[in-house]
């Protein structure tokens, strides 16, 4: 099947650790005799997925579907960006904490570039960066890390989408629909954010936690930086 859809040889074959022998030896075997040519440039052995800290198995019962994930109301992106922070030759535990931390990192992300300006150029240092992590070994995690200087970085802001956005073409999180497009904020729920952020400064704590309450139940929460409050859909 490989060979019908990638030719003779191909670059790149992905697999669990678990298939190195005897799959992996008899795929190399069975094709080289074949046609007398290398089968393929690397083989990338993939650690196992391990929840609350076992490994992941139909005869364990503890394995999760996308749509459990979906029915617990997470968006499918951030199981992505969860499993962008761990390397191939590491070992990843997926818990619902971990979910939902990476859950939290993604949505400050979207929250962040909503603001930013359209994009220009691309910043060549920060793209060079980022190749050089993503091509030692597939290292993911470290251009990740890249991503997020860039995103703390003082560069004009349509200099940071568009770099944002080409580092975006690896890691697949669809960016674009966020980069320069700022959430719609109904009147109602802009007049508590202001009447939330006044009580805040002035000390009522009470009444700013009883207003945060109410924007949430409308679909919008906030979170208090150094320049103020900002407000994100939930």
């Amino acid at each position: 099947m490989s060979q019908e859809y990638l030719g003779d040889t191909f670059d790149i074959n992905g697999g669990a650790v678990d298939l190195i022998f005897p799959h992996h030896e008899n795929e190399i075997d069975q094709s080289e005799a074949k046609t007398g040519k290398k089968f393929c440039n690397y083989f990338l052995h993939g650690e196992h997925l391990l929840v609350d800290g076992q490994k992941m198995a139909k005869s364990l019962n503890n394995f999760y579907t996308l749509k459990d994930l979906e029915a617990k109301g997470y968006d499918l992106l951030a199981y992505r960006y969860l499993i962008l922070t761990a390397g191939y030759r590491d070992r990843l535990n997926f818990t619902w904490e971990s979910l939902g931390s990476a859950s939290n990192a993604l949505n400050k992300l979207r929250v962040e570039i909503r603001a930013w300006e359209s994009p220009n150029l691309v910043d060549p240092n920060f793209w060079q960066r980022f190749l050089e992590a993503a091509n030692n070994d597939l290292g993911i995690p470290q251009a990740v890390v890249v991503m997020w200087d860039l995103i703390k970085s003082d560069l004009p802001s349509g200099i940071k989408s568009a770099t944002l956005l080409k580092m975006d073409e690896v890691l697949g999180l669809n960016l674009k629909k966020y980069v320069g497009k700022p959430i719609e904020i109904p009147e109602n729920v802009q007049r508590l954010v202001s009447e939330r952020e006044n009580s805040r400064i002035s000390g009522d704590f009470k009444k700013s936690d009883t207003l945060r309450q109410k924007v949430k139940k409308l679909g919008f929460e906030i979170e208090d930086t150094a320049e103020g409050s900002k407000v994100k859909k939930i």
